[in-house]
């Protein structure tokens, strides 16, 4: 039975009992009577059919997403706010094909070559710069490739890495906190600082634990689907280095293997890596990195829509809600399956920015700010839709006062916490956990540091661009006993993320998924009425490295 949630009961028994219909700002209850059930799934079906083939970046099928957001927005009663007066900008991109038939990497120990396999040994992705890249070069051990000179963390400490491939471990030390973690186990942050110290390549070392984040033979399918990445004005392609000629990946076994011989051994590698130790040595080895691909320029569109404020200045400032348009598309069959449909990714997210969309524009009368409804292209290929968007935006960056993710909206159980990924660097945090109370929900952190997530999604193009920003996601308490919030997510990423199992056939929770809308509703209501703007905290890590002076 379809059920529409909207007496204050009805909130209550959704969410733990403990919100009142005065509780609530005035208008926020006429507007979350707008989440139903019956909507949602509709949105959500039509997203990941077969029909759209995955939404894959520059493909038709993503093309139909995004057209078809366009139009809910329009039908909504929202602004168009891309560019020349359309709800689309369209991001330039290069595309890069990797031909795993012709790369290569072998190790060269004692004078003696050994080729390593694709997929068993290595993967690689193409070089952006070129189509066909190589580097041949002594290497050196780096640890995680991380420098924190605030915490006084250094893998680099006294070992010279120029002309050197430099092979380091993934992530970061789990001592640093989870998101300022996150941050360094970046690849772009680690090759920054790789070509800083004028290394010319980079092997990743995958870790035992890695695992639990993306299965190997999960790696191998998405390595082989096609890369990309955003072009500016002059063609160069965003966060290139060119001091790097080429990159690669090891797989446990063949990262266990490189230490053969060493000073060290993997295993003590890894100890010392647990321990959070920096550590560098030379390898008795070089390596050679070939990357081969194939280059072409595609588009792609992200789609923005607002909804003007009421008050003449603040509606020059903009709450941002996100979520991405695109999955993986057509890859590698699994149990005969070619389509990876992205139900749960990222298509919920994507029904949660319609319907927000729709119950903001239901509401009496607009808040003060400006609403904007921004659906990004080329998430899964690096956040590239939202950076772009980001370092091109269609209003002043300035007047962007927060932007609010929905990567995943929630569809797994109903739940009694959320996690704010993000928010306790800014007074954000106030605003989240003053509306979590309002519905009977706790706040908690991140329940898995290892997994990096505060740098994985959508919002963190836009902290980088010094925006307070959220990516809200629910918590590991499930409302349900029976219910083991870890496990199921655990397992959820085990068997379904990023494979063709993430479709409409698997259990689909849209109590949960209303949950999800109403707190992020009440959360962005909020910074939408208060006059006064989101501020980084004093001191904060991010708000340091990337708050607008």
């Amino acid at each position: 039975m379809k059920r529409r949630i909207t007496a204050p009961v009805a909130i209550g028994v959704l969410v733990g009992g403990c919100a009142t219909d005065a509780s609530l700002p005035p208008g926020a209850q006429h507007a979350m009577d707008h989440f139903t059930k019956a909507a949602l799934r509709a949105h959500m079906r039509y997203l990941s059919d077969d029909l759209l083939a995955g939404r894959g970046t520059g493909t038709r099928g993503q093309e139909l997403a995004a057209k078809y957001v366009a139009e809910e927005f329009e039908a909504a009663g929202l602004e168009p706010a891309g560019v020349n007066g359309t709800y689309f900008q369209r991001v330039p991109f290069r595309q890069i094909i990797v031909d795993p038939t012709k790369c290569e990497v072998s190790i060269t120990r004692d004078g003696r070559k050994s080729p390593l396999k694709w997929g068993e040994d290595f993967i690689m992705g193409g070089a952006p710069l070129s189509p066909d890249a190589s580097v041949e070069a002594p290497v050196v051990f780096v640890g995680f490739g991380v420098v924190n000179r605030d915490r006084h963390y250094d893998d680099y400490a006294g070992i010279d890495v120029k002309g050197k491939i430099v092979a380091m471990i993934g992530g970061a030390p789990s001592s640093f906190p989870s998101e300022e973690r996150a941050h360094y186990a970046s690849s772009r942050e680690k090759g920054r600082e790789a070509a800083t110290r004028g290394a010319v390549g980079i092997i990743s070392l995958r870790a035992p634990d890695a695992e639990q984040i993306l299965p190997w033979s999960r790696t191998v399918v998405g390595v082989e689907m096609p890369a990309f990445r955003w072009l500016d004005a002059n063609d160069v392609p965003n966060d290139t280095f060119k001091e790097i000629k080429a990159a690669a990946t090891l797989s446990t076994p063949a990262a266990e293997r490189l230490f053969a011989g060493a000073q060290k051994s993997w295993a003590d590698v890894l100890k010392d890596a647990g321990a959070g130790k920096p550590q560098a040595l030379a390898l008795p080895l070089s390596a050679r990195l070939h990357a081969v691909s194939r280059h072409a320029a595609v588009s792609s569109p992200n789609v923005v829509a607002v909804l003007r404020g009421s008050d003449p200045a603040l509606s020059k400032e903009y709450v941002v809600y996100t979520a991405h348009t695109d999955h993986l598309g057509i890859g590698r069959a699994v149990n005969g399956d070619t389509i990876y449909n992205g139900a749960v990714d990222d298509a919920t997210g994507i029904t949660a920015l319609i319907e927000m969309a729709r119950a903001f524009a239901s509401l009496p009368a607009p808040p003060l700010r400006s609403v904007m409804f921004l659906a990004v292209t080329a998430e899964e290929k690096g956040l590239l839709g939202s950076d772009y968007y980001a370092h091109f935006p269609t209003v002043p960056i300035q007047s962007l006062v927060t932007d609010l993710n929905m990567d995943g909206a929630s569809v797994f159980y109903t739940f009694k916490d959320i996690v704010p990924m993000g928010a306790e660097h800014t007074s954000l945090n106030e605003v989240v956990t003053r509306n979590a109370a309002r519905l009977g929900l706790a706040v908690s952190p991140d329940p898995m540091p290892e997994q990096v997530g505060f740098i994985r999604s959508d919002h963190y193009s836009f902290v980088r661009q010094g925006v307070p920003s959220v990516n809200l996601l629910e918590g590991l308490q499930a409302k349900d006993p029976k219910v083991d919030g870890r496990k199921f997510i655990e397992n959820w990423i085990e068997t379904r993320y990023h494979s063709p199992s993430d479709d409409m056939d698997q259990p689909l929770n849209f109590d949960a998924t209303i949950q999800y809308m109403q707190i992020g509703f009440l959360i962005g209501y909020d910074v939408a009425q208060d006059r006064a703007r989101p501020v980084w905290k004093p001191g904060d890590f991010f708000g340091n490295l990337y708050a607008r002076k």
